[in-house]
């Protein structure tokens, strides 16, 4: 009987539903998000693709140490110095990127999203769980891969000195790996953005790798001065300018910090514009 009495009345015709709060709608996208994020292969495919490419790059570290050694002091004094998020973290950043990408435009590829649109008909909610997951994903990931990546450079390096060894304690490594995150936090977000403004799989990826991996290139072959300038506000080479350890750039880290905030301000913005705005289909 006290059970009966204490059922919820159902609701008659006429009466309006129970309204769920934001923050209850907020989570329950977060949920459902990571619940997608571990059951899609391509976030294993693209984790591996990091895995991958952080091993290579600490290879590429191994052979340059290894050249090290057998060079002339002379030699010695002009060699790059051995800074894995030179190597490693462009090519991580990029396939941990794509999984930021891919939590919106994989629904939009298999038409998900009207479904989706309809258990969750505010945006902005849905378009924010998104971004909380790929936030999470890109912090974690860019932290993790870097401290890897930095303590296997310096189990190689040893007491090799400068040039090549970039760090005479171990401490002065800590805030390349944490802003190293932060750097791969924003990448998965402005990649969040680019697929919600592109709505493509292909063209999300295209500009996320032009913007990590073609434009550094790019900008190598450009005269002294306007490669130093567009060099500097790429997304790779914000890492060493957000820590503000020593660097060829010139942006200082409160430049470096407010160029990050434009990234995600341009794509991220036009993204949740575009995605409130347009049709579903």
């Amino acid at each position: 009987m006290t059970a009966l009495q204490n059922r919820p009345a159902a609701v008659e015709i006429g009466e309006e539903a129970p309204s769920v709060s934001g923050m209850r709608l907020f989570r329950d996208v977060v949920a459902s998000e990571w619940m997608k994020l571990r059951t899609i292969r391509s976030t294993y495919g693209f984790v591996l693709g990091a895995v991958v490419v952080a091993v290579f790059g600490m290879l590429a570290l191994f052979f340059l140490i290894q050249s090290f050694d057998q060079a002339t002091p002379a030699e010695q004094a002009n060699y790059e110095v051995a800074e894995p998020t030179v190597v490693v973290m462009p090519f991580v950043m990029f396939f941990i990127s794509c999984i930021g990408g891919m939590l919106i435009t994989s629904e939009f590829t298999s038409g998900s999203i009207g479904p989706g649109l309809l258990a969750i008909p505010q945006r902005w909610i849905l378009l924010a769980g998104k971004g909380a997951v790929a936030a999470s994903v890109g912090l974690v990931s860019g932290f993790l891969f870097s401290l890897l990546a930095t303590i296997g450079a310096m189990a190689m390096l040893g007491d090799r000195p400068a040039p090549l060894n970039p760090w005479p304690a171990w401490t002065d490594a800590i805030p390349i790996v944490l802003t190293a995150g932060v750097v791969v936090l924003v990448a998965s977000l402005v990649a969040l953005g680019f697929g919600a403004l592109l709505r493509s799989t292909a063209g999300a990826l295209l500009t996320m790798g032009g913007l990590i991996m073609v434009a550094p290139v790019f900008a190598h072959f450009l005269p002294t001065t306007w490669q130093l300038r567009v060099g500097s506000v790429l997304l790779p080479n914000l890492i060493p300018q957000l820590a503000g350890v020593g660097n060829p750039y010139l942006l200082s880290q409160v430049g470096a910090a407010a160029v990050l905030a434009l990234y995600l301000l341009l794509a991220l913005g036009a993204g949740a514009v575009t995605f409130r705005r347009r049709d579903a289909a």
